[in-house]
């Protein structure tokens, strides 16, 4: 079984592509460069390419791997400071989540039983957590 070395032809390496190893300088300018601008116009990629003695494709792909990098950095920051409800929108009340009527609050005598109104308050019961807030009939029925 034969295997890969460096000493194999580029021919029969075609297709396999190697990871881009760079440099302390070359990495710190392009981090310079994309908290600068997430997107790099041709002519930037190919001046920052040339001054860095990299390929454009180098600095095309590190770029499309940083902001996919940073995009995932957001959506973390952005998933950790979430309240319970926001997290409970976003999840669109799944299965976990309990939706109950809030306890009737003692007004004057009637003659029976309410009807439920929708944007009546209703408890969110998320992990044993009881969660008060308003929710209409819309609210539940969102795709978020």
């Amino acid at each position: 079984m034969p295997m890969w070395s460096s000493e194999s032809s580029p021919k029969s390496r075609r297709g396999i592509l190697r990871r881009a190893v760079f440099s302390e300088e070359q990495r710190k300018e392009l981090e310079r460069t994309f908290r600068r601008q997430k997107y790099i116009s041709k002519t930037d990629r190919n001046k920052l390419a040339a001054s860095l003695s990299l390929k454009e494709s180098q600095v095309k792909i590190w770029f499309q791997n940083r902001r996919m990098k940073w995009r995932n950095c957001r959506e973390k920051e952005v998933h950790n400071s979430r309240s319970p409800m926001d997290e409970l929108m976003s999840r669109g009340l799944s299965q976990e989540v309990e939706v109950e009527p809030a306890p009737e609050v003692p007004g004057p005598p009637s003659d029976g039983p309410q009807p439920h109104k929708a944007g009546r308050d209703t408890a969110v019961i998320v992990h044993g957590k009881s969660y008060r807030e308003p929710v209409t009939l819309a609210d539940r029925s969102s795709p978020h």
